[in-house]
């Protein structure tokens, strides 16, 4: 039970929240207590024992598991108790209801052992306790993983290292894995196949868990870093977020009234909020901050630009995006939107064959030698040099600089969202030969390296 994240379930409007932890730490540790002994032998009114309680840990953030009693009568929740309870929420009692199976536990304090007690609660009576113990450890940082969706659907890990040595194949994290999200802790969350309900396939390995259940969901998940999920509802078509503290999903920001054009949002590290609405004509940002302050902004566009096809933010709020612009050129060039003001601002007029990508400080946007139209590559007299030769970086703070690159070769035209980490290496999939595959950029430019020759889509560094 994580101060900043208590497990209650909560029933809102049909909608069944558990209680997490969307932070579920790497089972790291696992100590398993015996039962106590029964206070009492269970009667008709007193539930007995939970059974098969385990807990598993990781540095601070411990997880109790338990089934249901053997025997008894109807069970309507479960108490979970830690001692000692220093720094604990709710004196370090968590009442949770009877479809609970998990609880998890944050703040514990390095080279302390606690106990956890599981108790079944029917309506008259309180069953025996079961408890297990574990002791916290030092937390070890956690490294920036790759994700990654496959041609089957399936979310796929890759380190963020150097890939100098050769290819890689990654881990399968997740089978059927549209629109997933990961977290900083490594866990992956994807919606399910009805879109009622978020499944969470923790970083340890292991059975996926329902999260959160009786939702509106479109298969389009988002994080933050802090472990909050987002979604696009597919009755409201506002952007909803389930809070990491346990508490009900609720709006973070829309869309607006008007439909200007295509539509596209976006969630930044920090938790920024932000959502675009615009058209040839007329454009909407509307952006939630990381600490919930929502402002919008509209205005008339002042030059001819197309619609929306992919969106990115850094950590201070400048928003990049990418748009097709109409005619036979089949251009899709990045526009930059700064923190707090109302004008698209292209980044480069050069037309190129472009890749683009955020971090919480920064745009990175790899680019083409040579363009041709559209219209001539339909022709059949676009011979030109698609050799991905530079990278522009654009900071937060306003800046910008040139790499230099080498060694990958622009695939199809079309809006290309990377992912980069916070140390600025890039991730991008080309879609077609001679470079077809999954590549890394390193921060400082220089020579891209092949990690896969496999193709994937939504990649998502976190």
């Amino acid at each position: 039970m994580c101060a900043a994240a208590a497990p209650v379930p909560q029933h809102v409007e049909g909608i069944v929240v558990f209680k997490s932890m969307l932070t579920i730490a790497a089972a790291a540790a696992l100590v398993v207590g015996g039962a106590l002994p029964a206070h009492a032998a269970p009667t008709s009114s007193t539930p007995s024992a939970p059974t098969s309680v385990r807990v598993t840990g990781s540095g601070g953030d411990a997880d109790v598991t338990w089934g249901a009693p053997s025997a008894g009568p109807r069970i309507t929740g479960y108490t979970v108790t830690v001692t000692p309870a220093e720094s604990q929420p709710n004196g370090g009692v968590d009442r949770l209801p009877a479809t609970a199976r998990w609880d998890h536990f944050g703040a514990l304090r390095t080279g302390t052992t606690y106990t956890f007690a599981v108790r079944a609660v029917a309506a008259k009576q309180t069953g025996p306790a079961v408890s297990v113990k574990y002791t916290a450890t030092a937390a070890a940082p956690t490294p920036q993983a790759l994700f990654a969706l496959d041609a089957q659907g399936s979310v796929v890990r890759f380190g963020t290292g150097s890939t100098s040595t050769g290819t890689t194949t990654g881990t399968t994290v997740a089978t059927n894995g549209t629109g997933y999200t990961a977290d900083d802790q490594g866990d992956v969350f994807v919606p399910s196949a009805d879109l009622i309900s978020i499944l969470m396939y923790p970083a340890g390995g292991g059975a996926a868990r329902t999260v959160a259940t009786g939702l509106h969901l479109t298969a389009d998940l988002r994080s933050d870093v802090a472990g909050n999920l987002y979604w696009a509802d597919s009755v409201s078509g506002s952007v909803t977020m389930l809070p990491i503290d346990g508490s009900a999903p609720r709006v973070v920001a829309d869309f607006g009234t008007v439909q200007y054009g295509q539509q596209a949002w976006v969630v930044s590290r920090n938790g920024i909020v932000s959502t675009f609405n615009g058209s040839p004509s007329q454009t909407r940002v509307a952006q939630r901050s990381a600490s919930g302050v929502l402002t919008v902004r509209t205005w008339q566009n002042n030059s001819v630009v197309g619609f929306v096809r992919g969106l990115q933010s850094d950590d201070a709020g400048n928003l990049w995006v990418s748009q097709i612009q109409d005619g036979p050129g089949g251009r899709y060039p990045w526009f930059e939107v700064p923190a707090g003001q109302s004008v698209l601002m292209r980044l480069e007029q050069q037309d190129t064959f472009e890749y683009g990508a955020a971090n919480s400080t920064s745009f990175r946007l790899l680019r083409s030698a040579d363009w041709c139209s559209q219209a001539d590559e339909l022709a059949g007299t676009c011979d030109v040099d698609r050799t991905l030769a530079s990278e522009l970086v654009f900071g937060a703070d306003g800046t910008q600089r040139t790499l230099p690159v080498t060694g990958a070769t622009a695939g199809s035209r079309g809006t290309h969202v990377g992912a980069a980490t916070e140390t600025g290496d890039l991730f991008l999939d080309i879609d077609r030969a001679p470079s077809a595959g999954l590549w890394r950029v390193p921060a400082a430019g220089g020579a891209a390296q092949l990690v896969s020759t496999a193709q994937y889509t939504r990649l998502v560094v976190i």
